[in-house]
């Protein structure tokens, strides 16, 4: 849509190293049009897969992991002090899975690294949300099986896609005994220092129909419905930071 281009110019204007996009890149039959207008930042954007990438047939996806060098739906990579581990939700991920021992493993070497400050999950399906459009279970396999591991491994952010507007959470623990509801751990609303758990982040906002919020669920400190690009600046002076700010197009 015209917004989609807009997103693009939005992310354009912030001269980026490294761009991101969380899954359901496309809803058109072919990624011709898609990656037309991505073009100006083709060359330094990473993907994760989407449902729309995976139910609307083999072809699509082919297309997308060829054309961004894939040869599984979940890899890893390293941007200078920065580790990011791409998980797919649409292959077997439960515990004891192939993608799950990826994911483990991947995390303990990067929790090792003395050269990594920062780990980042960048996956599609959220986990944790306040939204009419896509319900979130009560009991989540999901949550159960990974966010202990973030946990463990110390991830500090975790970017997610699926649903169609901003969305960011206080920094949450995983509560075994009701999953749904995470533990808080600093209810600060924009400045953390080392905090326990990981940060959500929900950036569902590229380009399509936009969704409504329901009551907002305790953990979320952020929402914000209308277009728009989530900018991370990693610093290293005076102290390493990382700094979030959400951009309306």
């Amino acid at each position: 849509t015209s917004h989609t281009t807009d997103t693009v110019n939005n992310i354009v204007d912030k001269v980026p190293e490294l761009v991101l996009g969380p899954g359901d890149l496309s809803y058109e039959d072919t990624v011709d049009c898609w990656l037309e207008i991505v073009e100006p930042i083709d060359d330094n954007m990473k993907i994760a897969i989407g449902n729309h990438e995976v139910e609307e047939g083999e072809p699509k996806l082919t297309q997308y992991m060829e054309h961004f060098g894939l040869t599984e739906q979940y890899y890893s990579f390293d941007y200078q002090n920065v580790h990011f581990t791409v998980m797919s939700d649409y292959v077997s991920d439960e515990i004891g899975s192939e993608q799950y021992r990826f994911v483990q493993n991947d995390l303990a070497k990067a929790a090792a690294d003395p050269n990594i400050d920062w780990i980042v999950i960048v996956h599609h399906d959220q986990e944790y949300a306040s939204t009419k459009i896509h319900e979130i279970p009560d009991e989540n396999e999901w949550k159960e099986a990974h966010h202990p591991l973030f946990e463990q491994y110390n991830v500090d952010l975790v970017l997610q896609g699926h649903q169609h507007n901003f969305q960011r959470t206080y920094p949450i623990k995983y509560d075994s005994d009701t999953p749904i509801n995470p533990i808080i751990t600093d209810r600060n609303r924009s400045n953390y220092t080392n905090p326990e758990g990981q940060i959500f982040a929900t950036v569902g906002t590229g380009g399509v129909d936009l969704y409504p919020f329901k009551a907002k669920e305790d953990y979320f400190v952020k929402q914000y419905r209308g277009f728009g690009i989530l900018n991370v600046d990693i610093t290293n002076n005076d102290g390493k930071m990382l700094i979030c700010t959400f951009y309306a197009n």
